[in-house]
């Protein structure tokens, strides 16, 4: 599939417990984890994994402070807030600024798989699931367009939201004369397979955007428009040799590279093995890297030696690109 993503459908219920109107009092929705930049393509480029956030929202008929606001599941998801400070709450609470009632009757579960500021949008997902059950749990049709601008608006970028929204790879830009984010959805060859590296520390956003010069050498611009152009017509074309060549970045790995020293020592190991190349994912600390399936033993291999032999073994993941984003489940 290819082409403009943008659509509208009705949520269904799929859930007991049907409130006024048939709107559901709960529901669940599980969002994949996402990858950005793929190297050059800051801010633009994205791609989803099967790593996913499960979230599940209950409206209470009355409030009952005895009922925990938030209950978290998983070891991943035991590092979040279990209070109104937590963002699934935090994005509810700016949608449901002038509806204190949901507010007080609405309780979250979180189950998580995707690492905490890692690099592979957990807060984009957490984010995404919010704005979408905000929809469903009103009786709002749920509009993609709608659940990507405000989801993008919570994130300050779309690169992690659109993926996780619409599955596989995804280019997306602001239109400034439509006053909305664009997204172009591409094939993702389906030879081509994603490691992920997470180390054991995290990255907090924030501190990774902080390093970021705020202008950069025309070269250097220039560089990259030429390698993510290059990286798109790749992945359309399944051209390996392309590919390798098109991820190199000059206008924030180089930045972020001295919080994640990982990331310098795998580039230059990975050049003697046969892998299609190593970036970073989002802001870090986790790190993607990119081979064809018929090579992927021995770079997976070697990655869990590597992997091994540190002081603090980083966390080696074999994950598929998930062809499908958010799902309301049944």
């Amino acid at each position: 599939m290819s082409g403009e993503v943008s659509s509208k459908k009705t949520a269904s219920a799929g859930k007991p417990g049907v409130g006024k109107a048939g709107i559901p009092k709960w529901l669940t929705v599980r969002v994949p984890a996402s990858t950005s930049n793929l190297g050059p393509g800051f801010d633009t480029l994205g791609l989803a994994l099967q790593l996913y956030n499960t979230l599940t929202f209950e409206l209470l008929d009355t409030h009952d402070p005895r009922i925990p606001l938030v209950r978290l599941q998983g070891e991943i998801a035991q590092g979040l807030p279990p209070d109104d400070s937590n963002l699934v709450y935090r994005v509810l609470s700016a949608l449901w600024k002038d509806s204190p009632d949901l507010l007080n009757r609405i309780r979250i579960t979180i189950d998580s798989q995707i690492p905490l500021s890692g690099g592979l949008g957990s807060s984009a997902s957490a984010t995404l699931g919010a704005v979408w059950a905000s929809c469903v749990l009103t009786g709002k049709e749920i509009d993609y367009d709608h659940l990507l601008s405000h989801a993008s608006s919570f994130e300050g970028h779309p690169d992690n939201v659109a993926p996780s929204l619409y599955g596989g790879f995804v280019v997306c830009a602001r239109s400034p004369r439509l006053d909305r984010v664009l997204v172009q959805k591409l094939d993702w060859p389906d030879e081509w397979c994603t490691i992920i590296v997470a180390p054991h520390y995290s990255v907090p956003t924030q501190e990774a955007r902080a390093l970021l010069p705020a202008s950069v050498p025309l070269k250097d611009a220039v560089s990259n428009i030429q390698n993510v152009s290059l990286l798109i017509s790749a992945i359309v074309n399944k051209d390996e040799e392309a590919l390798k060549c098109a991820l190199e970045d000059r206008i924030h790995e180089p930045y972020r590279q001295k919080l994640i020293p990982e990331l310098g020592e795998l580039k230059a190991k990975l050049t003697q093995l046969p892998a299609l190349g190593c970036v970073l994912s989002g802001a870090g600390s986790s790190i993607l890297v990119l081979v064809s399936r018929k090579n992927k033993a021995p770079v997976l291999a070697f990655l869990k030696d590597w992997a091994a032999h540190r002081t603090i073994a980083p966390t080696v993941l074999d994950l598929k690109v998930a062809r499908h984003g958010i799902e309301q489940l049944d």
